[in-house]
């Protein structure tokens, strides 16, 4: 009875809600209308679909507006903030709560939205896209229910689109034509593009950054004329690309670089030692605090020498190179003119200098993606120039406990684990390596990095482990977006020192899962490499590109006079296998806002003396960024279903293949909403008895995909995003007796909630 009593209640909220969320325009002026969305877009045009995408693109981006309580541009959600905003007005100079200005939404009017306008905007870019002859009209439609409510609707005709004819370079008269005639043939403008301003902009912006390249310092892009001219022949016109015939006589010079001063001034100092020492070492002079760095650290990152052409790739890439160190709060690079008659520029570059010692005390709430969630801390010890060659000598303590957060089944048994550990590193800010080439090619921002660790793992249900790592390896990358990392020596030896009966219970049983725990010493190199432009707004991605390999050396020279497996290395049997996997994201819009979706698909072989892979090394799926609809490490391999759930025990597997699509859109200034759909599954490569159905077969391994979908909410507060996502089993991978597909009861009654920090991908 009393269930029913809170029902009601909460029906009658509801419907309350709703019901005044209707009247929101009464608050509306006379001349006030609420916008409620866009009804749709009419394209007249004769031209073939693929050449008219483009026209479409322009005008749905144009004349996209998100209403209020939108859900994909469409307004189907209650109107929540605009509710708030309505009847939960402070008096008048108020500025409300924290609460009011973090969900209240002002209603988006139609004055707001100025069709007009965008009409105006509508027109201009498709001239600018090469759609010349356009014409864009737009109608509203009233709500028959309530006439302070409209859409609108957008009628656009456009025309063929003008195609590029010729491409003209006149004939060069001096050094400057020669260099606009060599290097317009790499730009990217070709017969028969479409013609498109924006894209002959950035290509008179390249143009232009090629000559700066070869010493022409004052050079700009409006040096340059790109000049669009039609012609006889319809549709089509002629392209000139020339330098402007009004450009000063300065422009037209080279520039020379004479005097290159790198000054390291603490921002603290007053003013500068008037009798500071000045160091002249490789032809760059170094004054200020001359022993924070060794000149030749200083020297390997400027790469400007007197008597060089200024260069902007030089000047770009000295940047990089100094900030690299991780030693300076600040560096600049500074130019002046030293001699207008000798065409020279002196340079100055002056580096503020941090503290070499730091004491950095963390504490934090990390959230995993196996459901696990608790508090951690640690303490860093660094010191960041050492031997004043910017090396950095890093020693971190850490520890932490946690417990696994989300909704069960009843077999489901929670469990909690600490753990404790120290880590020291050694990183030089450059590759060291004994090839020259790449030891000296000053266009890689690159690291050289050297660790040693140990940490003790205590899994209060299962066992106490202990680990112990080394590695050696490189990071570099010409550019922000794509980085490689290589280690070539990869040591991790997991060992366990003490286990429960349930989880001796569970192994013993099979031979498979307990042999991947005994064998967990890897030894072998390891890379990958990381292409991130996800910071770009539009269409964005992320790809992750990781091998690696384990026990191959160490197994040509065991094999030599041994003929019986298992070959040891100190005592402890190691693995042998190769392990790769890919992951792709691609974001359109944003990472906060958008479609997202991500593919991710790994494999691991074992081999030679291992038969089965280490456990540290298998893959598994479910959790919090994973299929957020089914606990983590419940689902697989394959179509096996485990008597008892055993948490993180047997079900990990070989191959895992996993496809997650979601859509993110903003509530208000803080909160997130997301709707997901996610599928995938873990498979093991061999046969193992003891789990039927877990091997992978490319004839049915679709039959076995796990299915979960669900919504979230997110605080997104910039430094710090808190994340809640309910998940929802849609079907399992196996076939309980009634089918693979959950019934709508379950679906709801079984739902995950998962707890996290960040985005899941």
């Amino acid at each position: 009875m009393q269930n029913r009593q809170y029902i009601s209640v909460l029906v009658l909220w509801l419907a309350a809600l709703l019901f005044n969320a209707c009247s929101n325009t009464q608050f509306l002026t006379d001349d006030q209308l609420l916008y409620t969305g866009r009804k749709k877009i009419e394209m007249k045009s004769e031209v073939d679909k693929k050449t008219l995408q483009k026209a479409e693109n322009i005008v749905d981006d144009i004349t996209f507006v998100q209403p209020n309580n939108a859900l994909a541009g469409k307004r189907v959600l209650p109107p929540m903030g605009l509710w708030y905003f309505n009847y939960r007005q402070p008096p008048e100079g108020k500025r409300g709560g924290l609460f009011y200005r973090a969900f209240k939404k002002e209603p988006v009017l139609l004055s707001q939205v100025n069709p007009e306008q965008r009409l105006l905007k509508i027109e201009s870019e498709l001239f600018d896209n090469g759609y010349f002859y356009s014409d864009a009209t737009f109608s509203v439609d009233t709500s028959k229910n309530n006439l302070k409510k409209i859409k609108l609707s957008y009628q656009v005709e456009v025309d063929e689109p003008f195609r590029l004819n010729n491409i003209i370079v006149p004939p060069p008269i001096d050094s400057l034509d020669t260099l606009i005639n060599r290097f317009a043939k790499e730009l990217a403008i070709f017969q028969g593009d479409i013609f498109n301003l924006e894209k002959l902009k950035d290509e008179k912006r390249k143009l232009a950054s090629m000559m700066v390249n070869e010493g022409y310092f004052f050079f700009g892009s409006d040096n340059i004329e790109m000049i669009a001219d039609t012609t006889d022949l319809p549709y089509k016109i002629d392209l000139l690309i020339r330098k402007r015939s009004d450009i000063e006589p300065y422009v037209l010079k080279k520039y020379s670089i004479n005097n290159v001063v790198v000054k390291v001034q603490n921002s603290l100092m007053a003013t500068p030692k008037t009798n500071a020492d000045t160091i002249n070492f490789d032809g760059i002079k170094i004054t200020g605090q001359t022993d924070y760095l060794k000149p030749k650290t200083i020297a390997r990152s400027v790469l400007f020498r007197s008597g060089d052409l200024y260069s902007e790739t030089k000047h770009r890439g000295s940047i990089p190179l100094l900030n690299n160190y991780g030693v300076f709060s600040s560096v600049n690079i500074l130019f002046s003119v030293a001699d207008s008659t000798k065409q020279t520029l002196d340079i100055l570059v002056r580096l503020i200098p941090k503290d070499n010692i730091s004491l950095v005390l963390e504490g934090a709430v990390q959230a995993k993606s196996t459901g696990f969630t608790g508090p951690t801390s640690e303490i860093t010890l660094a010191h960041g120039n050492i031997a004043k060659s910017a090396n950095r000598l890093q020693v971190k303590a850490f520890g932490g406990f946690e417990w696994q957060l989300g909704k069960k089944e009843e077999n489901e048994l929670g469990s909690n684990s600490y753990n404790a550990g120290i880590n020291s590193s050694f990183i030089l800010p450059r590759m060291l390596v004994p090839f020259k080439s790449v030891r000296e090619n000053k266009k890689l921002i690159s690291k050289t990095a050297g660790t040693v660790g140990f940490e003790f793992i205590n899994n209060v249900r299962y066992y106490r482990m202990r680990s112990v790592n080394s590695s050696f390896g490189y990071n570099w990358n010409k550019n922000g977006n794509l980085t490689h990392q290589l280690n070539p020596i990869r040591i991790n030896i997991v060992s366990l020192q003490k286990t429960t009966e349930e989880f001796d219970s569970i192994v013993n049983n099979n031979p498979y899962v307990k042999k991947s725990f005994e064998e967990q010493t890897i030894i072998g190199p390891k890379y990958a490499f990381t292409l991130d432009n996800s910071a770009k707004t539009g269409h964005a991605y992320y790809f992750l590109g990781e091998i690696g390999t384990s026990g191959n050396l160490i197994d040509l020279f065991n094999g030599i006079g041994k003929s019986q497996r298992p070959y040891t290395f100190f005592g402890e049997v190691y693995s042998q296998f190769v392990k790769a996997l890919i992951d792709f994201r691609y974001y359109n819009n944003t990472v906060k806002t958008g479609w997202v979706f991500r593919f991710y698909a790994g494999m691991g072989i074992s081999y030679g003396n291992s038969s089965v892979m280490p456990y540290v090394e298998q893959f598994y799926s479910g959790g919090s960024n994973s299929l957020r609809g089914f606990t983590a490490r419940s689902l697989g391999p394959g179509s096996y279903k485990p008597e008892f759930y055993n948490g993180i025990i047997d079900q990990t597997g070989d191959i895992r293949l996993e496809l997650n699509s979601e859509y993110r859109f903003r509530l208000t200034e803080i909160m997130l909403g997301a709707l997901f759909l996610e599928t995938g599954n873990i498979w093991l490569l061999n046969n193992d008895e003891n789990r039927p159905g877990a091997q992978f077969d490319i004839t049915n391994f679709h039959k076995q995909l796990a299915l979960g979908a669900g919504l979230g909410l997110r605080l997104d507060f910039n430094f710090f995003v808190l994340r809640g996502d309910f998940g929802f089993p849609l079907r399992y991978p196996y076939d309980d007796g009634s089918g693979h597909w959950n019934e709508i009861g379950d679906v709801f009654g079984k739902f995950k909630f998962n707890i996290a920090i960040g985005y899941p991908f």
